[in-house]
């Protein structure tokens, strides 16, 4: 069936709202609060209902049912021209009971949809009894007719349940059922459980029904349950479900999203009628308060993505209001309960594909400008503009806001006093005045890179609303999808969309809309997985109606395709793994696709050979860097994040002389650092470094020769926030080497240098024969954000002299520096140093003969502060000079600068009690929805801070609505440091030559989480160098929590200083803990390896499975860098570092592929060697 556009009116906008006098729906699930069903006495009083949508007469037109909780569901049959019918008395679906979800399937596949119920509400067990209305087909006026069947076909639950999926889970062709429950009671809604424990003695599991066939000739299906014998044994308060195919091994799992405390459920099929629980093993991190779930491939890579909402206000007033103080013991508490980390806002969770632990998903909501949309039930994505990339849809909105702390408060001081029946009457008054959140459901337009724009009002969805389940259904059928929406007191809602209304843009919005002919038990092939493909681009869907928030879609698949007239190819696979394939499909058409035309059952075909492996265990690395307890936040809860938790670093060098390269990882304080040594057959055998010195932090380490005897000695700089500043654990070590690999303290070598420090890197920078240091200071603990020392140790004869102040004046306490370099940026002869660092430019210093001066202000970067963890250099673009890559925070969090508005700290000692307060301001939507500066922190942390706030500001209210002039006065702010942040872009920095730079950010996936691991190489041997970036942080505050959604990044070169991001299930890296050092060389057998250092967790080895063609040339100390010309004619410059990235050292070294025709190397002194190949 082809399309044509209908003509109507499109004055820019996509949606327009149709009001129930021209539609005929006129639903509104109106709740009117009494004595015995109120907020007080029903925490899911306002929790709303769902839509649910079919052809339930099958006149290939989308019909509408409500569920409603104090009123009667209702059903609208679809009439044409968006013009309804209400025939909710004359199917016979008039519904009495407090109903939530809705899901219509076809379960006794005679060919026409039925519907099931979920009942909950206030009140006993004996009222929640489901039901399950059969369609007896349609009358010859065309009026379907119902018949509640519940008890017949072993449905009639009567937990209290909120939402059922049909699915076939166990892949025997019919539909078996998973149950979706809440809690009754909510006393322990935030109580923190040991997880195996249940938390109400089996009350809440939710339940998983098999659809056993026809018994005793029922002539239908009948189910039983089988829920703790398929594994479905975890309790929650369950308010989202969704069913998809997580790992792409045909067989559907389950995602459930809980409210409260207890963790989501994503329960994986074991393809034995069981189900394993693995959120833990797949997410990072969820969200709090689990409301609505949706399923969707919003970048086009072919694997399901899973989107759950929270309640985090966009605004600041909202946000502030609702935002209590940090609570880093009871996240400790939770943790070591085994919850997975839950933060207050919504989640997008990128898939990033599968490994031998299980799928992998990263966060990238914050990153996405999606993760703050208030008070939110339903998400759905789908395309709504037909672009080919699927937008979101969120709806919002609360009755009576229970969360304002001024409430929470006011209610729980003033009901302290009075007598029962006083306390009654006062709660009773004080809900009546209580204020809702009354706010308009967001549109985010997809704009691929993975980011979206808010479009509400834009797309004419500007209403506020009290507003629950949702769908979305062509129910014009004009090839774009309307929205329907379930409001609270307010009739529903149904937008129309415009985007095939319009002939300007006809081509521009071309679509596939997909109906499923199943197999006789599964007569709308639920469980299908469809994929289309193109030349640029390629789409995914599975067939799940359950969408959102107790809502269903029964309609056929939609996708949008943009400009496209025709589709290159087609797959199918249906639900028990039968395949068909189409090709060269006309867009703009209905296709209707038959599982008896399906081929044989096949699985998706395998993946290519990823790029590397983990060889861990093969090399036998059993390393576990551990943290001694320490809680930075106690002492300063202004703090954006602990630094405590910095390590581990990593060295790389031949120590022994014996089997290649060995390596050394630095150790928390209490736990020293540890040397690995590489044996005759390639593995590695561990000793301790020192435990004498296990009371240091270590941070930067660094081999260089320190004695010019000729072999590798060790210099580890100490870090950490635990001691004040000037305390014996920050001294810095010299260890030297007696030429077999053991390392004894040379306690006279070091001057005195008691202040926390990051990073340590060599040059001969004064060409006098020796190597000399740079040793960079982090903060100064107690003191955050005063700049601490750095230092520049001149080398005289294995004893360091600080000579800072003689050489580099300002460079002294230059800022909280993270990581530097030592390079010859403008190409003198002589080496510079660069610096990055947390609140800082990217600050050059040009080495005038031995002398520096601070030359930033002519690099051409223009406000490039950032909060920067490393850097590490490249020649990028194959120009004969070296580029730069600077990892940065990232993009993946809620606090960043926007547009030209950057983030701000003004410390100072503002109550003059002798501690300074780092008060860090960030661009947050104001009440006009304008870009202002607003306090980070909320209300509690900043007092704890500065008690003499609490008089000007004696409620959450009026913190909520201070700015920056109103929470600092002038004359003190006159007196606070400023620090600024511009950027948290990742990037590259384009050496143009005479010290000038341009600024180019990384692809969106090096954006996820921050950088502090760069690797770069040609790892495909194409001439061009590629990029690997690694980074999360755990070390964060816990409100918006920890930035981890990154799994390493393989970035390919394109030698243009461009690059492409290669995913994570084609790239093998995995890298996905709290990494921190990243470094890699080639072994004695000639394969390239990856060691990944991570705070707290395991160091990691990858190897590249494809073994290079290359071989390794050796330098000597005092060579500066080299020259190689490749076969085709290419160029490329690489210096050679003592030190580089984040608290990491590779080898000095020059890997020759077989492209490489010849190479130069050049030493301090500029003489030449040549190597021709």
């Amino acid at each position: 069936m082809l399309f044509s556009c209908q003509p109507g009116r499109n004055d820019g906008q996509v949606f327009q709202k149709r009001k129930g006098s021209s539609t005929g729906i006129t639903f509104s699930n109106d709740i009117i609060e009494n004595d015995s069903i109120n907020i007080l006495n029903y925490y899911y009083c306002y929790n709303g209902g769902g839509v649910a949508v079919g052809d339930f007469n099958n006149d290939k037109r989308q019909d509408v049912f409500f569920t409603g909780n104090m009123v009667s569901s209702r059903l609208y049959l679809n009439k044409g021209g968006l013009k309804f019918e209400d025939i909710t008395a004359k199917s016979g679906v008039t519904t009495s009971d407090w109903i939530m979800g809705a899901s219509v399937v076809d379960i006794n596949n005679d060919g026409w949809l039925d519907i099931y119920l979920n009942v909950a509400g206030p009140g006993s067990k004996n009222h929640f009894k489901n039901l399950l209305f059969i369609n007896q087909g349609p009358d010859e006026e065309g009026i379907p007719e119902f018949k509640e069947s519940a008890e017949s076909y072993g449905l009639a639950d009567t937990s209290f349940s909120v939402q059922s999926a049909f699915f076939d889970y166990d892949r025997d062709g019919d539909l078996d059922m998973y149950l979706m429950t809440n809690k009754v009671d909510f006393i322990e809604k935030s109580f923190v459980h040991p997880k195996s424990y249940p938390l109400t003695k089996g009350l809440t599991n939710d339940k998983l029904y098999q659809n056993i066939g026809s018994p005793d000739s029922l002539g239908h299906p009948y189910y039983k349950d089988v829920s703790l014998a398929a594994g479905i044994k975890d309790e929650g308060y369950g308010l989202g479900l969704a069913i998809d195919d997580f790992n792409n091994d045909g067989w559907p799992d389950v995602y459930v999203a809980n409210d409260f405390m207890p963790n989501d459920h994503l329960y994986i099929n074991q393809k034995n009628g069981t189900f394993q629980e693995s959120a833990a093993k797949c997410q990072k991190h969820q969200t709090y308060n689990g409301m609505g779930v949706d399923i969707a491939d919003i970048n086009n890579d072919l694997l399901p993505d899973v989107m759950v909402v929270d309640m985090l206000p966009g605004n600041n007033e909202r946000r502030k209001a609702m935002m209590p103080g940090m609570s880093y013991e009871k996240f400790q508490l939770e943790q070591s309960a085994g919850y997975v980390p839950q933060f207050m806002r919504n989640t997008l969770n990128l898939n990033n594909g599968s490994d031998a632990r299980g799928v992998h998903f990263s966060d990238i909501g914050q990153m996405a400008g999606v993760h703050a949309t208030d008070w939110s039930w339903a998400p759905l994505m789908a395309d709504f503009d037909n672009d080919g990339l699927r937008d979101i849809y969120i709806t919002n909105g609360f009755v009576k806001d229970i969360t304002d702390l001024d409430f929470i408060n006011y209610q729980s001081s003033d009901m302290m006093f009075g007598s029962p029946k006083n306390r009654s009457q006062k709660r009773k008054d004080l809900m009546e005045h209580l204020k809702g959140v009354k706010l308009s459901n967001y549109l985010f337009k997809n704009k691929g890179n993975l980011s979206f724009s808010d479009q509400t009002e834009a797309w004419g969805l500007e209403e506020p609303s009290f507003s629950n389940g949702s769908v979305y259904a062509d129910l014009d059928n004009d090839g774009d999808l309307d929205i329907i929406t379930n409001n609270i007191n307010e009739e529903a809602f149904l937008f129309e969309n415009l985007s095939n209304n319009n002939p300007e843009k006809k081509e521009e919005n071309h679509f596939l809309d997909i109906v499923l002919k199943g197999e006789e038990k599964n007569k709308n092939g639920i469980g299908a997985r469809i994929f289309l493909y193109d030349k640029d681009s390629h789409q995914y869907a599975f067939f799940s109606p359950v969408r959102g928030y107790l809502s269903s879609i029964n309609a056929p698949l939609h996708f949008g395709l943009g400009n496209k007239m025709l589709i290159d190819s087609l797959e199918i696979f249906w639900s028990d793994g039968r395949y068909q394939k189409l090709k060269n499909i006309p867009t703009n058409q209905v296709l209707q696709l038959y599982y008896g035309k399906a081929q044989e059952k096949r699985t998706i075909a395998e993946k290519q050979e990823r790029v590397f492996e983990n060889i861990t265990e093969e090399l036998a690395i059993h390393y576990k860097h551990q943290e001694n307890k320490f809680n930075d936040f106690y002492n300063n809860p202004l703090l954006l994040r602990q630094y405590s938790r910095c390590g581990p670093g990593i060295a790389v060098a031949d120590v022994d002389h014996k089997n290649g390269l060995d390596f050394f990882v630095g150790g928390a304080r209490d736990f020293p650092g540890t040397l690995f040594l590489q044996q005759a057959d390639g593995r590695f055998k561990q000793k301790s470094i020192n435990s004498e010195d296990a009371g240091f932090e270590d941070g930067g380490a660094l081999f260089f020769d320190a004695d010019n005897d000729g072999d590798e000695d060790l210099y580890v700089a100490s870090g950490g926030s635990e001691q004040k500043d000037g305390n014996g654990a920050y001294q810095d070590r010299l260890y030297l080497n007696d030429g077999k690999g053991n390392f004894t303290r040379d306690l006279k070598a070091l001057p005195f240098m008691q202040s926390s420090k990051s990073c340590v890197i060599g040059t001969d920078f004064d060409k006098d024969g020796d190597i000399d240091l740079f040793v960079g200071g982090r903060l100064q603990p107690g003191a955050y954000p005063e700049s601490p020392r750095s230092y520049i140790l001149r080398n005289d004869k294995g004893k360091f002299t600080d000579v800072t102040g003689m050489i580099a004046g300002d460079l002294s306490k230059i800022g909280m520096v993270s990581s530097a370099l030592w390079t010859d940026f403008d190409n003198d002869g002589w080496k510079d140093l660069i610096l990055v660092g947390e609140w800082m430019p990217v600050t050059f210093f040009r080495n005038e003969r031995g002398k520096f001066t601070n030359s930033s202000s002519s690099s051409g970067l223009q406000k490039s502060n950032g909060w920067y963890n490393s850097i590490y250099p490249s020649d990028l673009d194959n120009d004969g000079d070296i580029d730069y890559i600077v990892g940065n925070m990232g993009l993946n969090v809620d606090y960043k600068p926007v547009g030209n508005q950057s983030v701000e700290m003004f410390a100072y000692d503002y109550d003059n009690n002798g501690r300074i307060d780092p008060i860090v301001f960030h661009p947050i939507l104001n009440r006009k929805k304008k870009y202002e500066l607003f306090p980070f922190n909320g209300r509690d942390d900043l007092f704890k801070q500065w008690v003499a706030l609490k008089k000007k500001f004696p409620d959450y209210a009026s913190y909520g609505e201070a700015d920056l002039s109103e929470i600092i006065p002038d004359d003190l702010l006159k007196k606070a440091a400023h620090f600024k942040a511009d950027t948290f872009y990742s990037g590259i920095l384009e050496n143009k030559g005479s010290g000038k730079f341009v600024f180019k950010p990384l692809p969106a996936e090096s954006q996820v989480s921050p950088v502090f691991g760069i690797v770069a190489g040609d790892f495909d041997e194409d001439e061009n160098i590629d990029l690997i970036t690694s980074g999360n942080s755990y070390a964060t505050e816990v409100y918006y929590g920890w930035q981890d959604a990154s799994l390493g990044q393989l970035l390919k070169g394109t030698g243009r200083g461009e690059f492409k991001a290669v995913r994570a299930n084609q790239s093998g890296l995995f890298l996905d803990k709290d990494v921190k050092s990243l470094t890699s060389f080639m072994n004695k057998n000639g394969e390239t390896i990856l060691l990944a250092g991570s705070n707290s967790d395991s160091l990691v080895a990858l190897r590249q499975r494809k073994k290079r063609q290359c071989r390794v040339i050796e330098v000597n100390p005092s060579d500066s860098f080299a020259e190689i010309v490749f076969k085709s004619g290419k160029k490329r410059k690489q210096e050679f570092y003592y030190g580089s990235g984040y608290l990491t050292q590779s080898p000095r070294s020059v890997i020759v592929t077989q492209n490489v025709k010849s190479l130069r190397v050049i030493d301090n002194k500029n003489k030449v060697r040549i190597y021709n190949f």
